[in-house]
């Protein structure tokens, strides 16, 4: 698992190592000054309804990469992206969360429904997307997120970006969150701060 954690490590900063004014402290970076630009997309949600960027535009949104088969860092992330979910709704804080399968073969609307269910999703304010091939998830991902995307040769896995990403009412991307330890206090209060 630790893997992982270095691989998307190493992708940032080397993504960024150009960026100005780029600051990673326990587990939060700060890029609201990198101009992280999330492009266009309109894809499918566990409703089997269009869902796209048009859908989140006017508010800030909380976006991840997982997959329902994902045997490693997915069992960390989407409780913990659970407990966000929980506590950002117990402080009235109005900000979306969208998750993108990076396996959109498998992952249908109804396993991502039954998937939301299994971890006791809120579906009020968590969208999953699935309705696009490989290939666009994986300019997705690395594009808008800088975040390499890539099937595993040692096994079934689909190694993918661990962060938890704040993208804000321009559609930059502003902060970026360890998934696998995410800071929830510090997150809650970064939403408070932009007056959320």
């Amino acid at each position: 698992m630790n893997r992982f954690i270095v691989l998307n490590l190493f992708l940032f900063l080397a993504a960024c190592q150009n960026e100005a004014n780029v600051e990673d402290v326990e587990g939060i970076t700060d890029v609201s000054e990198a101009e992280w630009e999330v492009e266009e997309f309109e894809f499918t949600n566990q409703y089997e309804d269009d869902f796209g960027l048009n859908d989140v535009k006017d508010g800030y949104w909380i976006a991840n990469f997982i997959f329902t088969q994902c045997p490693t860092v997915c069992n960390t992330m989407t409780p913990n992206m659970v407990n966000l979910q929980e506590a950002v709704n117990n402080e009235s804080v109005d900000v979306e969360f969208v998750s993108f399968t990076v396996d959109p073969t498998n992952d249908s609307p109804e396993v991502l429904r039954d998937y939301a269910e299994r971890y006791g999703v809120s579906e009020e304010n968590w969208t999953f997307l699935t309705g696009y091939n490989d290939e666009d998830i994986r300019q997705l991902s690395e594009g808008s997120f800088r975040q390499e995307m890539r099937d595993d040769p040692e096994g079934n896995d689909i190694i993918h970006g661990v962060n938890f990403f704040l993208i804000n009412d321009d559609q930059k991307i502003i902060r970026l969150y360890d998934g696998m330890n995410t800071p929830i206090n510090e997150v809650i209060k970064d939403l408070k701060q932009v007056g959320l």
